[in-house]
């Protein structure tokens, strides 16, 4: 009889404690160079925005115009107030921005406007808020516009 067949049938083994001695070592040389090179750069002193569109929302009242479509119809309001459709509801929305205008003359005007409605339906509300400001007397208004995102799932 012989000696290799008396042990058995033979036995193919791996050995991984070198490799994951490896898979350690190449850890730990990531953690060294990621923390070095993140040392490499010095502090900057970045200067203070001063354009007041740069201003975070919470610091400064505004007057907030939503331009939203409703069904058929593109709805206009200015806080909770909604303006009639047409050419009644945008003189009354030029009343109630001159009103405010008159009182504060700084406050900055938001136009927010679904993303989906053309230009079209959104130029007569910039149009009263432009007469606005010059029934108001004011020399220069700030208005900004914002691009409302719409959820296909939802009704927002």
């Amino acid at each position: 009889m012989s000696l290799l067949h008396s042990r058995g049938q033979a036995r193919i083994d791996c050995n991984l404690t070198p490799l994951i001695d490896l898979a350690f070592l190449l850890i730990i040389f990531f953690i060294l160079v990621t923390r070095m090179s993140g040392d490499q750069s010095p502090p900057v002193a970045l200067p203070a925005p001063t354009h007041p569109a740069m201003k975070p929302a919470g610091t400064q009242s505004r007057l907030t115009v939503n331009v939203e479509v409703d069904g058929s119809q593109t709805v206009v309001s200015l806080g909770a107030r909604r303006f009639a459709a047409g050419e009644r509801g945008h003189e009354e929305l030029a009343i109630a921005l001159a009103r405010r205008i008159r009182s504060d003359p700084t406050l900055p005007v938001d136009i927010r406007a679904d993303r989906t409605l053309p230009y079209s339906a959104i130029e007569p509300t910039l149009r009263s808020i432009a007469h606005a400001a010059a029934t108001a007397g004011s020399g220069k208004i700030t208005v900004r516009v914002c691009a409302l995102e719409r959820d296909e799932g939802t009704n927002e």
